[in-house]
């Protein structure tokens, strides 16, 4: 099993160039934040992720990457509305 801390640093190498950055809580939730490199600005904000289900790197990687397709989605939407 992984340790929280190569959790995170996993998490947070996958949305490079973005900022990422991992809160855990006593209980063993993570609430992570996706942040602009530039602005700081965040583009995305998730609590309530159990390291639990976190155990390897198959299931950090299919975990960011339906992040990112949500991040992608959502910076595509701004795009349209401006």
């Amino acid at each position: 099993m992984m340790s929280a801390r190569q959790q995170r640093q996993l998490i947070e190498a996958a949305f490079l160039p973005h900022a990422c950055k991992c809160r855990a809580s006593p209980e063993g939730l993570l609430t992570i934040y996706v942040c602009d490199a530039v602005s700081d600005a965040v583009l995305l904000e998730v609590s309530g992720v159990s390291t639990a289900a976190l155990v390897n790197w198959d299931a950090i990687d299919k975990f960011a990457t339906d992040l990112q397709r949500n991040l992608k989605g959502d910076e595509q939407r701004e795009r349209s509305a401006g």
